[in-house]
């Protein structure tokens, strides 16, 4: 994980990281000493309520 937060738009949390999987398959990370499972998704940022490409 290189980066994560609380989304308050979503209402629940993100990260970001570096992981050899591609978009759409899924990874086991670990974060603070605990595997987790995650779906890797193009990264989406959104301005003013919309999402920006």
């Amino acid at each position: 994980i290189t980066s994560g937060t609380f989304s308050p738009t979503l209402g629940y949390s993100i990260a970001l990281a570096r992981v050899p999987a591609g978009i759409g398959e899924t990874a086991i990370v670990q974060i603070r000493n605990r595997e987790m499972p995650v779906k890797v998704t193009k990264p989406v940022f959104v301005r003013n309520g919309k999402a920006v490409a």
